[in-house]
Order: C-alpha cells, then sequence, then structure tokens
C-alpha cells in the first residue's frame, strides 16, 4: 500500500489510534509480518491471522489443510490470544505489515480501508443479505465467518437434584421473573454457590436489554439513543447482582463466568453459543443443557460471530480472495461449521458432530429473535467507518460503575449514550 493511499484512508478518529499503535511499537510489541511471499519449496504461504482455532477444534486449520492439498498453497494459521489480536492487527497496520487474511471479530478503525472488497464471493455463495454491511464507499469489506447468538446453559445435574424444572422449547420460555426463581430455588435446594452468571461483557447484556424491550443504543437520525427500557434492564441487573443470585466477583472483579460454571457451583450461565464445543469437550463432572433465553417482554438474543477480511497490498492479495471464495463453496463451509461447532451464515443444513439439539436451539433462537434495534452484526462493521471516536465497551464500563455503587442506572444510560457518540 502507498504512502498516499494509506495517509488518505486515515480519518481524524484513526489518526489517535494510529499513534497508540506506533508507541506500541516503540515498546517492542511485534508486529503480524507474511501477507505473502515463498516457502522452502517455492510454493505460495499465506498468513491467517485469528484467535481461538484451537478452542473451537482446529476448524480453520483443518481448512487450511484441506486448501494445501487442494491447491499447494500454504494457509499459515496464526492463532492468538484473544486479548492481543487487536494489538496485533494494529501494530501491523501501522508498520505497513499486515497479513493476507484474518478471522476477526470487530474491524478496526485503523485498518478498516485496508480491506478487500469481497462482494462477489458474498454474493456468488449466496451469503444471507442480512449480515452484510457495506463500508461507505460501496464494498463488503467482511463475510461472517460465522454467527454465534447469546443463549443460557443449565447445570441439569443442580436442577434435577432440586427438583426444578426448566423450558426446552422458546414457544414456551420463563420469563425473567420465573428464571430467577428457578435458580434461587436450585441453589437453596441443590446448594449451588450461585444462581447464575452473566459475562463480564455489553454484548451479553445488550441481549438481556433487548429481552426488555429496549432498542440498545441504537442510531436515531444518526445519534445513538437510549431509552426508559435500557434502564429498567439495569436497575434490574443492579438488583439480582446480589451475590447470591449472581456473583459481583464477574463484572467487578473480572473473574471468569466460564470457569465459574465448569466448576458445578452454578445452576445457570447466561453466554452464547461459542460455548458448546468447549463445554461439550472439557464438562465431564455434571450434566449440562442449553435452554432457552428467559424473556421480559420478547423473545431476543444479540448476535455476533466472526468475519472474514482480506487485506490489500499484501503481495498475494488474489492468492487471499481465492481461499476466501474456496472456504465459502457448501462443502468446505459445511466441514468446516461440523468441525468447530459454528453457525453458518449462510442457509446450510449441517449435522453437527456433537451437541445437534444445542445448535438447532441456536438457530431457532437467531430465527425467532425479535430483538429491537440495530443489526448486530452489521452494526460491528459500520461502526467501524464511523466518525464516532468512542473505544472500548462503554456498555460494559458504565455498568461497572453502576455495581461499584457510584452511579445509579439513569446516569449509567446518560453516560453510554455520551461516549458512544463521542461526548
Amino acid at each position: 500500500m502507498s504512502e498516499k493511499t494509506r495517509i488518505s484512508s486515515i480519518t481524524r478518529r484513526q489518526f489517535g489510534l494510529t499513534a497508540f499503535g506506533l508507541s506500541a511499537l516503540a515498546a517492542g510489541l511485534t508486529a503480524c509480518g507474511g501477507g505473502g511471499g515463498s516457502s522452502d519449496s517455492g510454493s505460495k504461504t499465506l498468513q491467517l491471522v485469528l484467535s481461538g482455532d484451537t478452542n473451537q477444534g482446529g476448524a480453520f486449520a483443518a481448512a487450511a489443510k484441506k486448501y494445501k492439498e487442494a491447491t499447494g498453497i500454504t494457509i499459515e494459521v496464526v492463532d492468538v490470544p484473544t486479548a492481543d489480536i487487536t494489538t496485533k492487527l494494529k501494530n501491523a497496520a501501522t508498520a505497513n505489515d499486515l497479513p493476507a487474511l484474518a478471522r476477526v471479530t470487530a474491524v478496526d478503525p485503523l485498518w478498516a480501508n485496508q480491506l478487500q472488497d469481497l462482494s462477489d464471493i458474498a454474493k456468488s455463495h449466496s451469503i444471507d443479505e442480512k449480515y452484510l454491511q457495506e463500508s461507505p464507499d460501496g464494498i463488503i469489506p467482511a463475510i461472517p465467518s460465522d454467527l454465534t447468538a447469546v443463549g443460557l446453559f443449565v447445570n441439569k445435574s443442580l436442577f434435577d437434584k432440586a427438583g426444578v424444572k426448566y423450558p426446552t422449547a422458546i414457544e414456551g420460555t420463563w420469563t425473567w421473573d420465573e428464571f430467577i426463581a428457578a435458580v434461587t430455588e436450585v441453589r437453596e435446594k441443590a446448594g449451588a454457590k450461585y444462581g447464575f452468571v452473566m459475562d463480564r461483557s455489553g454484548h451479553r447484556l445488550r441481549a438481556m436489554m433487548y429481552e426488555f424491550g429496549s432498542t440498545a443504543f441504537a442510531k436515531e437520525n444518526g445519534k445513538y439513543a437510549g431509552d426508559s427500557k435500557a434502564v429498567e434492564t439495569l436497575e434490574y441487573f443492579q438488583r439480582i447482582n446480589d451475590d447470591k443470585t449472581m456473583p459481583k466477583s464477574v463484572w467487578l472483579s473480572g473473574e471468569d463466568g466460564n470457569a465459574m460454571f465448569k466448576s458445578g457451583q452454578v445452576a445457570a450461565y447466561y453466554s452464547g453459543s461459542w460455548q458448546v464445543a468447549d463445554f461439550n469437550k472439557n464438562i465431564k463432572d455434571f450434566e449440562w443443557l442449553s435452554v432457552p433465553l428467559p424473556k421480559k417482554e420478547v423473545n431476543a438474543t444479540n448476535l455476533g460471530g466472526g468475519f472474514m477480511v482480506a487485506f490489500k497490498d499484501t503481495g498475494a492479495d488474489e492468492e487471499a480472495k481465492k481461499f476466501i471464495d474456496w472456504f465459502y463453496e457448501d462443502a468446505n463451509y459445511t466441514e468446516f461449521a461440523q468441525l468447530g461447532g459454528y453457525l453458518p451464515a449462510k442457509d446450510l443444513k449441517v449435522e453437527y458432530q456433537f451437541q445437534q439439539p444445542s445448535f438447532e436451539l441456536y438457530q431457532k433462537q437467531i430465527a425467532e429473535n425479535d430483538a429491537k434495534g440495530d443489526n448486530a452484526i452489521k452494526r460491528v462493521v459500520a461502526e467501524a467507518y464511523s466518525e464516532t471516536p468512542f473505544s472500548g465497551d462503554p456498555l460494559r464500563e458504565e455498568t461497572v460503575k453502576m455495581l461499584s455503587g457510584s452511579q445509579d442506572a439513569k446516569t449509567t444510560v446518560d453516560n453510554i449514550v455520551k461516549l458512544y457518540n463521542g461526548a
């Protein structure tokens, strides 16, 4: 990428992020490297930077191996910790050393304008249009590699021990009050330490807001907005963070909710579909089950997932797009979803190797999602091109302040809106 092109693509918001990346480089953090190049045998090698492939059964690594067998092209899967991938790609962008490919959960404003157009691939492989967001210049810069949905797990062993029932179909799901009453009864009768735990994430809390009927800070007339239902949700959330129903340590101290649930001490876990593969492999001491989310006003979840992107001017631009095109072929994409326990972003019937009922429930939760507000998948991409200079997770950060007692729910919502809008 030429310096002229690179400088013209950096917005006011991106400039501050660039400065941050340069300072990080000065501190000795390393960039990715290896967009293209040749291996010892003379065949092309492309880097695919991502996080979590090991946890998902090595589905990307398996796809890379199959691609090498089919084409002779090596896809080097670089699996970095989730906490490090953002910095890794920022540093690579500031050093003009981006990899050929990446699978990311967010598009960074720093390198958003350095992405190739994947419109032709998305169209030819019938990727669901409701998951595709154009950039301001009319390209499709990212295609979902997979979908995730916020969902609920119960410790079936504890529920059965307490003699407490739980719903298994969305049509008969519990209300939030019924859910809290159920996990309280399990805690009291079965000896659970806590009723339930929710990941320390604005993404999870936003799903709860949707269930309460909030738009969860959707844009109105170009500005993010709050509503009274968001306040109601936070007030409810604050009440149940009482160190009995919910452990305060997760949101206030960052204790790992996943580990707490796997310890067998928690009746229910409000997390998401990405946990299914982990639980299937690593929970041996009790039975667990995916169940419908509770609702207040509507059945709702919050969508997420990963995105496949191909960077410009790496020396392997066409080769990168060829791999993505191959990746979304029905047979290859189905194998990927089966192995990793991923929900597909196109209309495919996937017979999973484990926990088929869990995946079918999540797909139904997505299909019957009545959440108000912005399309969650499109929002992730659109925010990368916004001039709004917010960073981090304002919903989470301000909620932590509320839970610590420094502000009420109304102030929390007001502050979140200000932060989203760059105040």
